[in-house]
């Protein structure tokens, strides 16, 4: 009886005994990770990862380890946590995917999502499916709020419980910043330069560069400017001296800004925070199509012929050529741990 009683027990405490959760795998932590937005007709969006401290090169990680693709046209991606946020363009949605493990931890269908930013435990989405930005939830990418903008959404700058919105009109114009404080849903706008596309901060400050419109068709075109916003304000820096001039993505290692000259193979230009004449000298090679800066290497993002491979050519902050980086068809962005 006691016998009895004792196996009894034994399987008790088996049946209560928890299987310890196997351990993420830690072999993306510390690598850069490329997003590739992937061919615009019938192909899909990549994730790789190159470098670490184990040398890693997984190519397609994300399709490696859920066995599924990420979808189409990759738009943008962020680190929230632990997590890496990705914006998937025409396949509207957006993923939680885990930074250790590539594993996908939720998704959250979102019509034309653009970019993403973190506030809290929020993730800010753009679309230029309609005049509102979507908020989900960090951590379970559950549907939260939606909130009237204005305009059709496109680069996110967030700063705490505020968040500043380019408001570029989409395939057509616009030339405002919409500033959301997120804590009570009240929006103001502000006029800069024609077509918002990035956003730095530098102390209080929040530049603004603007691309300006690129009329293909006529001569409609308006060139690109640079802005500030303090204390609520929007004021020009400075504009740059012709139609012919557009410039993207602006970065800053809080001394200086740098920008891509051109919306489509354009070159690095550096300029100080308060410049008194447009830069017009090129520090890198023509050809990017996209610019992060990470521990002070610019990586330049060179969609080659937009149907195969890429590349990334990392340069110093004088322009100095260091490496490159083979990557995936048109890679756009690259994230460092």
């Amino acid at each position: 009886m006691k016998k009895t009683s004792l196996i009894f027990a034994v399987l008790s405490l088996a049946a209560c005994t928890k299987t310890p959760l196997p351990a993420e795998q830690t072999v993306y932590e510390d690598a850069l990770i490329i997003l590739n937005e992937g061919a615009f007709t019938g192909g899909t969006a990549t994730l790789d990862a190159v470098g670490g401290s184990v040398d890693t090169v997984v190519q397609s990680a994300f399709s490696t380890e859920n066995g599924y693709a990420l979808g189409n046209i990759g738009q943008h991606m962020i680190a929230a946590d632990s997590l890496l946020v990705v914006s998937v363009n025409n396949a509207g949605v957006v993923r939680g995917i885990s930074r250790k493990s590539m594993l996908e931890r939720w998704s959250t269908l979102v019509a034309g999502p653009r970019y993403l930013a973190e506030s809290g435990d929020k993730i800010v989405v753009s679309t230029w499916s309609s005049d509102y930005i979507k908020i989900l939830d960090k951590y379970s990418g559950q549907f939260l709020d939606s909130i009237d903008v204005f305009g059709v959404s496109e680069q996110i700058h967030a700063d705490g419980g505020i968040v500043y919105i380019g408001l570029n009109g989409g395939f057509g114009n616009d030339n405002r910043v919409a500033v959301v404080d997120l804590n009570t849903n009240n929006v103001d706008t502000l006029l800069v330069g024609d077509k918002p596309n990035s956003f730095v901060q530098v102390g209080t400050a929040v530049y603004v560069l603007c691309a300006g419109y690129e009329d293909w068709a006529g001569s409609a075109s308006t060139p690109a400017s640079l802005w500030k916003i303090e204390n609520g304000i929007a004021t020009e820096v400075i504009a740059a001296p012709t139609s012919a001039d557009h410039a993207i993505a602006l970065k800053s290692d809080g001394t200086d800004l740098y920008f891509l000259n051109a919306s489509y193979s354009g070159a690095v230009v550096k300029t100080s925070l308060n410049p008194t004449s447009w830069p017009s000298t090129a520090i890198t090679n023509a050809g990017g199509y996209n610019l992060d800066l990470i521990n002070d290497i610019l990586y330049v993002h060179d969609a080659k012929d937009y149907a195969s491979a890429g590349k990334i050519y990392q340069y110093d902050l004088s322009g100095t050529l260091l490496d490159s980086i083979d990557a995936g068809i048109i890679p756009r962005q690259a994230l460092a741990n």
